[in-house]
């Protein structure tokens, strides 16, 4: 099955921006690797677009992605590397050097990332574990953003985004999304307190009812979500 890859285009900001600008530079361009897609990367899109054959749009997706990124693994040097150094830093784990060497602790990390996303623990990082990285798998940097990104997808239904960007258990995404949010309910965050390793985030209705996240410690310096309670 053929991957899916983010839209990217002009007026965007974020990580993902900053791969496509280091990766542009690893291709040879030389642009400031700001996170933030404006004329200049725009351009530097097009004049890549049109090295490899495709439509010169300025736009980011299914065609323009797998051309761009490189494969890096161990022993790999420049951009591409520090491409996937930044992605790996902007998910609040341990702190990782962008330094354009891939050495132990970057392989480490790579490691672990696909171990979380069931991918191949290989270590290397072609186009799938790329488009991993760049179609928003990121495991939460602390509990209380995991919490509360999941609260804000169940409010609208959004099961992908717990999945994804939560790093949840199978288990605690279908118990969460066995009963729909309502806007009329009143749900309010009523706060959060921790036990062995898990921290629990509780929202509450005028009724009484409750909703509560647990929010895990795992390995790494990431957080993710294991544990949902309706009482």
């Amino acid at each position: 099955m053929a991957l899916s890859w983010p839209l990217v285009a002009e007026g965007a900001t974020g990580e993902d921006v900053r791969t496509i600008q280091f990766s542009l530079n690893a291709h040879g361009q030389n642009l400031a690797v700001d996170g933030g897609f404006g004329p200049l990367t725009k351009a530097g899109v097009q004049a890549f677009q049109a090295s490899v054959g495709l439509a010169a749009d300025g736009i980011v997706g299914d065609q323009t992605w797998p051309a761009l990124v490189i494969q890096v693994s161990t022993g790999s040097q420049g951009d591409a590397v520090k491409a996937l150094q930044s992605q790996v830093a902007s998910r609040g784990a341990d702190p990782l050097a962008v330094d354009g060497n891939f050495g132990p602790n970057t392989l480490a990390a790579i490691q672990q990332f696909q171990t979380w996303v069931g991918l191949s623990v290989d270590g290397i990082v072609g186009t799938v574990t790329w488009n991993a990285y760049v179609d928003g798998y990121l495991p939460g940097p602390n509990p209380g953003q995991v919490a509360h990104v999941v609260f804000q997808a169940w409010t609208q239904n959004d099961e992908l985004t717990v999945t994804k960007n939560a790093n949840a258990t199978t288990s605690a995404v279908a118990e969460l999304f066995s009963q729909r949010w309502s806007a009329g309910e009143g749900w309010t965050f009523d706060g959060a307190n921790g036990a062995a390793g898990t921290i629990f985030y509780t929202w509450k209705r005028p009724t009484g009812n409750q909703l509560v996240l647990g929010i895990a410690d795992g390995a790494g310096g990431y957080f993710y979500l294991e544990v949902v309670t309706f009482q």
